[in-house]
């Protein structure tokens, strides 16, 4: 039976309708990527709803290509830990609070230097300029990010009362593990600091292995520090912050089309945190007061002390090539052209 051109044209198109569907389908299913990601953020809190929010709208853009599946609550363990788990392949990626960050490339801990600013007005005026140099050389370094999400400065809180140095050093002041900056900047001011891992710190209140910890109000109350410190000074001791870090190996793995989906997304949720960030450390620090800490005034005198011991302190570490010294730098400049109106050109380094 002789078939008419026009059926053999039909059915030519529905061949290739059907080769088209039946080759995008396997794509679809090879190009299928999990990212498997760890956070010490709690399970229910604003930052889990507005990932798994994120990440539904990345895996209905791409019709299920990348999915993400989401540790919260610290269940990878610590930051040290969660590196490892990357290292291995067992995860790919985690968010990260900036004491952390110098595990991926070393200059990501940049703006979380002690008493570096005075306030969140010269944070943003430096993070305007340097937030993409410090990126990108994340990227560099192997690691995919999406931004920096600030969450205000950090205060010593305590169980008594600390306005001088000689208050600091009878108390045991915790430093997170691996903070070379911030143990440098303590030992600087003639304390011994505990170190410890930041999941570990409630436990570490409550048996009194230390009584002083450097937080920013919000994550204070998140992970219940508040029920253990008594007073906070009114000093900002350092600008805290967090990044996703994915793996770029891993990333790559990721169509071109559906990588632009995920950053453009992931940056979006990144910039809400970033935004929100210093309004809720201001609200935060408000709500330890009504609750009943107590605010101590650092003593007359005191706080230029401060900064001079480590001012040195962090430009001793950079001379050990703990940060780049050409970035420190750098961001002196800008904050030196900030604080007396000077012109910025000349700073860039």
């Amino acid at each position: 039976m002789v078939i008419g051109t026009h059926k053999r044209t039909r059915i030519r198109k529905m061949i290739g309708r059907l080769t088209t569907g039946l080759l995008l389908s396997m794509m679809s299913t090879v190009s299928a990527q999990t990212i498997k990601l760890a956070t010490i953020a709690p399970e229910g809190s604003a930052w889990m709803d507005s990932m798994r929010s994120g990440a539904a709208e990345i895996g209905e853009r791409t019709d299920g290509r990348v999915k993400f599946k989401f540790y919260g609550g610290g269940v990878m363990g610590n930051d040290k830990q969660v590196l490892r788990k990357m290292r291995i392949g067992q995860l790919h990626g985690g968010a990260f609070p900036s004491s952390a960050l110098a595990e991926f490339q070393k200059d990501s801990v940049l703006y979380a230097m002690p008493l570096l600013f005075n306030d969140l007005k010269e944070v943003q005026f430096v993070r305007n300029l340097m937030d993409d140099k410090l990126r990108e050389q994340l990227e560099q370094a192997g690691y995919v990010n999406f931004g920096i999400a600030g969450g205000g400065f950090a205060h010593l809180m305590s169980t008594r009362p600390v306005a001088n140095l000689d208050n600091l050093k009878t108390v045991k002041v915790w430093i997170p593990d691996g903070d070379t900056i911030a143990y440098g900047a303590i030992r600087a001011l003639g304390v011994s600091p505990v170190t410890m891992p930041l999941t570990d710190v409630l436990t570490g209140l409550q048996t009194e292995l230390i009584d002083t910890i450097m937080s920013p109000p919000v994550a204070t109350i998140v992970f219940q520090w508040n029920t253990s410190v008594s007073y906070i000074t009114e000093l900002p001791v350092a600008y805290i912050y967090a990044m996703m870090v994915v793996d770029k190996k891993y990333f790559s793995k990721i169509l071109p089309d559906d990588q632009v989906i995920v950053r453009e997304v992931m940056e979006r949720v990144y910039r809400g945190f970033d935004e929100q960030g210093n309004t809720d450390n201001k609200k935060a620090y408000q709500a330890l007061l009504d609750d009943g800490m107590r605010s101590v005034t650092p003593d007359l005198g005191q706080i230029p002390q401060w900064r001079n011991v480590v001012q040195e302190s962090n430009h001793k570490l950079v001379k050990e090539g703990v940060v780049s010294e050409s970035l420190l730098l750098e961001l002196e400049c800008y904050l030196a052209a900030y604080r007396t109106g000077a012109p910025i050109e000349g700073c860039q380094q």
